[in-house]
């Protein structure tokens, strides 16, 4: 089973078991704990490795749990995750499950790539358009980027909308290419 799969997998056992207020909490403890073995290989191998026994990461789990103050819905979870082995996959299960647990919700989140800050104005009619186009509750991710030299993209789920004068360029190149 890929990451992709098991991801899929966690994320619906997620949604299904807990209670919609409790999953942020869930979330934010999965991504301070991901953050953490990271940032520090001895945790990751010591939870990750089939050296250590069950009983000695779930000790560690809890003392971890503690240091995060995660709930006990996250150290549960987490247990799950850890004693099936599939720790490696816990970024795309915490990005599975808040793309879930959005969707339940009937919200999502736009990426806004502009070469200067938008404002305020703007991105309330974006948000207003992009509301009308998906159906959905929408967050706005501002980002800045200089390269794009005019205009922005925007990214809903998997679709792109470029009207950026650099993707104008490299349509325009391509045209003279063919």
């Amino acid at each position: 089973m890929n990451k992709s799969q098991i991801a899929k997998k966690y994320s619906k056992a997620l949604i299904s078991t807990y209670d919609t207020a409790l999953i942020p909490g869930i979330l934010e403890g999965l991504y301070t704990f991901q953050k953490l073995t990271g940032a520090d290989k001895r945790l990751k191998l010591l939870f990750a490795s089939r050296v250590f026994s069950g009983d000695e990461k779930n000790k560690a789990l809890k003392i971890l749990i503690q240091q995060i103050k995660a709930t006990q819905e996250t150290e549960k979870f987490l247990k799950l995750i850890i004693l099936r082995g599939h720790l490696p996959a816990l970024k795309e299960v915490i990005n599975a499950s808040a793309s879930a647990y959005n969707e339940k919700l009937k919200k999502t989140t736009a990426v806004v790539i502009s070469s200067v800050a938008l404002e305020k104005n703007y991105i309330d009619r974006l948000k207003n358009a992009l509301k009308n186009l998906t159906k959905l509750e929408v967050d706005i991710d501002s980002q800045i980027d200089p390269s794009l030299l005019g205009g922005f993209i925007v990214k809903v789920g998997s679709t792109v909308y470029d009207s950026s004068l650099k993707g104008q360029f490299r349509l325009l190149k391509a045209e003279l290419m063919k």
